[in-house]
């Protein structure tokens, strides 16, 4: 394993060595692999989505190497090195499961859950860490997720904006898929599949 990890890094330095390596890999920059590493993201789920093993086996090799091309450009611009992002994995790692590495005890999976509301009890607001970049349905399932843990209940508001309207409606189903446990994200995306298979069926039989 360390051995194939060991060359699959020594591939990734030969692309990224400024004497006779690729010239496009050269270029890169974190802004330009940005959708990049978003597009391997979807890909990769899709994968699983599917149940199709060797294409997950794929992605999945695509998504990782995005991680390592992002550790290569950090190093050219001498930020940090695929050392720091395992190292600091490892710690985090092992911080988040005292049950395991340390002296807490955890029983179930409800007891891990707390267990890592107590590491997190340090954030400012209970919305920390969601971020920014994720699909709004998702997003909004986990501020929701994690507002209904605190107690809190969205209020209600009037609104004469026709599109605005429409989002607290789209709102309120996120609202109720949040208090039933839900995944609204996965469920629209497998409704979505669903439906697109149906349009091209009825496409070919046209």
């Amino acid at each position: 394993m360390m051995d194939t990890f060991k060359e699959l890094i020594e591939i990734a330095d030969t692309l990224n060595n400024p004497d006779g390596g690729c010239p496009w890999d050269l270029k890169q920059t974190f802004q330009s692999l940005r959708p990049y590493i978003l597009e391997e993201a979807h890909e990769a789920l899709e994968a699983i989505d599917n149940e199709e093993d060797d294409r997950i086996v794929e992605e999945l090799g695509d998504l990782f190497y995005t991680v390592i091309f992002y550790a290569k450009v950090a190093e050219r611009e001498k930020r940090f090195s695929i050392k720091n992002i395992i190292e600091h994995l490892k710690a985090k790692l092992i911080r988040r499961h005292p049950h395991v590495f340390g002296e807490k005890k955890a029983a179930s999976v409800e007891d891990v859950i707390r267990n890592w509301d107590k590491i997190k009890k340090d954030r400012k607001s209970a919305l920390d860490g969601i971020p920014q970049t994720l699909p709004s349905l998702q997003r909004a399932y986990k501020i929701l997720c994690r507002m209904k843990k605190k107690g809190y209940s969205t209020p209600s508001r009037e609104s004469e904006d026709h599109a605005d309207t429409l989002a607290q409606q789209i709102y309120a189903i996120v609202q109720r898929a949040a208090e039933e446990g839900v995944d609204i994200e996965s469920a629209f995306r497998t409704l979505l599949s669903k439906e697109e298979k149906s349009f091209t069926s009825w496409e070919m039989n046209t």
